[in-house]
């Protein structure tokens, strides 16, 4: 027996069950679900940046993208207003278009 104690995606009793294991699952309320969402988006971006090939870091993008809908549903934030703001920001900061890596400020 092994235990996960993480959050999983949807599906999973449905795998689980096809591979002929039996998973024991709760659900969680808003509180827990935003911690463990915030734990999940932190391993998506390791997995991300270890990624090797192109195709493992576009699939690990695709589920951070998952959990980035989530969060914002957990903050009544909808995907166009997710955008909108985003759009302020970079009018407000820029965007990182021209990838400036900052050495130092001098006073």
């Amino acid at each position: 027996m092994a235990y996960y104690n993480k959050l999983v995606r949807d599906k999973i009793p449905e795998l689980l069950e096809l591979a002929g294991k039996k998973g024991t699952f709760r659900i969680l309320g808003d509180k827990e679900f935003e911690s463990e969402l915030k734990k999940k988006l932190i391993e998506g971006v390791k997995e991300f940046r270890d990624a090797r090939r192109s195709i493992d870091a576009v699939e690990e993008l695709a589920g951070l993208y998952e959990m980035l809908i989530e969060l914002s549903k957990l903050h009544q934030l909808s995907i166009r207003e997710m955008e909108e703001i985003r759009k302020e920001k970079v009018k407000k900061h820029g965007g990182y278009k021209e990838r400036l890596f900052l050495v130092k400020v001098e006073d």
